[in-house]
């Protein structure tokens, strides 16, 4: 009998090796996401100025902690950001995936000023809940928009299209409502 002591198989091990990379990794792209922020704030800041709507419900910082959670996520949803990767990593094509790259960031920030600010001023509204129609019926949903964008990505065959022709009816939609172009 054999009393060789038990080991673990190999993939079992590598998962604290694989957990670890993907945090350094994690820390590394929210640092550039965050700086990409942070390099936009003074155009955030012009938005939040501009509608007098805002002003009278919702503190700058109130409305700066609401475009954080947009492109970082909050309360089930994954972030702007987040999502943006997801998409991309479906787009094979270098020269395709800066052009949706530059797409996604574009109507990013054009969801993103709308979305962030108080239920009473915004434009977009954040999920198709029965409550949420009830209260801001008439607004496109940024779950929505995020659902079509994920469709798109799961029919794209590597070279963006079905995802830039998401983005185009999803900025159609914004010029329904108004929403400023960036």
């Amino acid at each position: 009998m054999s009393t060789l002591p038990y080991r673990a198989p190999r993939l079992l091990r590598a998962i604290p090796i694989a957990f670890v990379i993907f945090l350094i990794a994690r820390t590394c792209c929210f640092a550039d996401d965050a700086a990409t922020l942070d390099s936009w704030k003074d155009s955030f800041h012009t938005v939040w100025q501009a509608d007098s709507c805002e002003g009278e419900w919702q503190t700058w910082n109130k409305y700066w902690g609401q475009v954080h959670a947009f492109y970082f996520g909050a309360r089930g949803y994954a972030g702007w950001f987040a999502n943006s990767q997801k998409l991309l990593a479906r787009v094979t094509d270098p020269t395709a995936n800066a052009a949706v790259a530059a797409q996604l960031a574009s109507l990013g920030r054009r969801i993103g000023e709308e979305w962030a600010k108080q239920d009473a001023c915004r434009k977009v509204r954040t999920s198709d809940t029965f409550m949420e129609r009830a209260t801001e019926g008439g607004k496109p949903a940024l779950l929505d928009w995020q659902n079509q964008l994920d469709k798109a990505a799961a029919a794209d065959s590597g070279d963006g299209a079905s995802i830039e022709a998401a983005i185009k009816a999803i900025n159609a939609q914004l010029d329904t409502i108004g929403a400023a172009p960036v």
